[in-house]
């Protein structure tokens, strides 16, 4: 499955330091969430976080080729 686009091919670093960021942003949100019972935000803030980190794991892999 091809997901690059544009923003990607242009600055690597960039991009996986930034979708890195957002994914800890988005697990502390997540956090944030439980504490206050929003378990259905929560889970979607975690899904958001893990499809941060899993992009940013395919584009370095891409990288290092």
């Amino acid at each position: 499955m091809n997901m690059v686009t544009g923003f990607d091919r242009r600055h690597p670093r960039g991009v996986i330091l930034t979708r890195v960021l957002v994914s800890g942003w988005l697990l502390v949100l997540t956090g944030i969430l439980l504490v206050f019972g929003h378990r259905g935000w929560a889970l979607l803030t975690l899904a958001g976080a893990v499809a941060n980190i899993v992009l940013a794991n395919r584009i370095s892999r891409r990288r290092m080729r």
